[in-house]
């Protein structure tokens, strides 16, 4: 969003009082080259045309006598329509929008080749900031166009590539935060793509060509749009600051978004109202999203602060690059390239959020699930908690081939304890038998709770013969450390029944047969433990 607004609004408002203040609507433009002995030139200033009245103009350049073809280059033309002409000779006209190019060169400047040393007459219409003109040989504009087609490839590689990982985050999750990102990143490229004319090459994009420069105000607008959606949802900016985040809704998505019906309707015929009430507007969302970032930020929103490293250098690049457009100074490698390969930086950076994100989801997914599992009086595992670990415990010893047993307890004379002294005490037993329990079992031992006063403890690793004797240990340990509880002479003792996990039963199965052997334990006299009669 950032990029899109200052780079658009800069270039419009300071192109326009470049473009249309000046005294006279021609000049005379003198290429020469720096240090030149004879030969094609293989250095050139880069001069202005500058003076032109509302963006159109006409200018006489004269190259200095070189040997050989010469390329007459105009950087940057946007919109502008550019007509060289010689003397005696056939005018050539171009935009940035033609299909038929040469494909030898990037469009970042119209090519016009010609030879001799006779003037050139160029002519420009529909200019919005004043054009850098250059005459270069063809080798050397080739070796410099080169570095320019291999850095606008790695950005585009690096923006596909990440747009469309995201969008299949989007299909498996369905969460309209990773849609809008693909979308932001995928007008973002187009938009840089149209800026340096590379879309109206492409197959498939080529046909933006035909609508001219509303086409790119079109493509700038639907950025600036979901990227104010975007960071909304990303940030999570409703939550943090509301109010900043309405007027960034109102003002940066669905405002521009109505702009765009009166932009593309037959009336009014003139257009030219839409890049002023656009940028004015689009300035307002930008200051909106950047204040509310901050203010989430402020507010302890980590997100928020991640968002503002990835779009604060994408509005310092953007803009440097669209004064110097305006003003017509030449960009330098840091300025012309810096702003795709910030974007493409500020997409991995945006990535980083978008996972951070999801590791906050999956804690709070992940909490509410320890917490929908877990026994609010003992703090252990509840009846389903309990299960779903069985059962994990249970596949892991399948496919290693390990041992799991597992005892069922039960307090004895429960009832008993609770009419007598009171459930408040009764509480206080089954804690108390919790904390006594957990001092007798092993690191991955588990304890649960089935429901009133009946456990389940999974011993992952032990057979029956281990199983046993740590039942033991607990039995032992409750009922010499229980006998009173909350001061009151509970002699608190338990009964287990302890089953051996087979690699053929069920959970059905072994929570069945070591209830049994509880129920022997129960009716052999209480205070004991039996071993399934089936593992026996």
């Amino acid at each position: 969003m950032a990029r899109v607004l200052f780079c658009w609004l800069a270039a419009c408002l300071l192109g326009l009082v470049s473009g249309q203040v000046g005294a006279q609507p021609s000049g005379i433009v003198q290429i020469s080259p720096e240090g030149h002995s004879g030969g094609p030139p293989t250095t050139a200033r880069v001069m202005l045309l500058t003076g032109a009245v509302q963006g159109s103009g006409q200018w006489v350049v004269r190259p200095v006598p070189a040997a050989g073809p010469r390329l007459l280059l105009v950087y940057h033309p946007y919109s502008a329509r550019v007509t060289v002409a010689r003397a005696g000779g056939p005018a050539q006209t171009k935009t940035v929008f033609d299909r038929q190019l040469d494909p030898r060169f990037s469009r970042r400047a119209l090519v016009f080749p010609f030879e001799g040393d006779q003037p050139l007459v160029v002519s420009v219409q529909g200019a919005r900031y004043p054009l850098q003109v250059q005459v270069l040989g063809p080798d050397e504009h080739l070796a410099t166009d080169l570095v320019h087609v291999r850095v606008v490839s790695v950005v585009v590689g690096v923006l596909v590539g990440i747009a469309l990982v995201v969008i299949l985050f989007w299909l498996l999750l369905r969460e309209r935060v990773y849609l809008l990102y693909s979308a932001t990143m995928a007008l973002q490229l187009l938009y840089l793509l149209c800026a340096y004319g590379e879309a109206y090459a492409l197959p498939g994009l080529r046909e933006l060509a035909r609508f001219g420069a509303p086409g790119i105000w079109t493509v700038a607008t639907l950025s600036t749009v979901v990227s104010s959606l975007f960071l909304i949802e990303l940030a999570d900016l409703d939550t943090y600051t509301p109010r900043l985040s309405r007027l960034l809704r109102w003002i940066g998505a669905w405002t521009p978004a109505l702009l765009l019906v009166p932009l593309w309707l037959p009336w009014p015929a003139d257009k030219s109202w839409f890049p002023n009430v656009g940028n004015l507007l689009l300035l307002v969302a930008n200051v909106l999203g950047l204040l509310a970032l901050a203010n989430a930020w402020r507010r302890g929103n980590r997100r928020a602060a991640y968002a503002l490293l990835a779009w604060v250098p994408l509005v310092v690049l953007s803009t440097a690059r669209a004064v110097q457009l305006s003003t017509g100074a030449p960009l330098g490698p840091a300025v012309e390239y810096g702003l795709p390969v910030v974007l493409a930086l500020a997409a991995v950076l945006l990535v980083l959020i978008l996972a951070d994100r999801m590791l906050a989801v999956r804690r709070e997914r992940d909490d509410a699930q320890a917490v929908a599992e877990r026994d609010v009086l003992t703090g252990v595992f509840n009846r389903q908690g309990i299960e779903r670990q069985l059962e994990r415990e249970m596949a892991e010893a399948r496919h290693t081939d390990g041992d799991l047993s597992l005892l069922f307890l039960d307090l004895d004379h429960f009832k008993q304890i609770n009419d007598t002294h009171g459930h408040a005490v009764g509480d206080a037993c089954l804690r108390a038998m919790v904390r006594a329990s957990v001092g007798e079992m092993q690191h991955l031992d588990t304890i649960g709770r089935l429901g009133g006063e009946e456990f389940l403890v999974l011993l992952p690793g032990s057979n029956r013969r281990h199983a046993r004797d740590a039942a033991e240990r607990i039995r032992r340990t409750i009922e010499t450390r229980c006998a009173t509880v909350a001061d009151r002479p509970v002699a608190l003792t338990l009964s287990i029944g302890v089953a051996e996990f087979g690699h053929n039963d069920t959970r059905e199965a072994l929570l069945r047969r070591a209830d049994q052997a509880l129920y022997e334990a129960k009716r052999s006299g209480r205070n004991r433990v039996v071993v399934s009669a089936a593992e026996a």
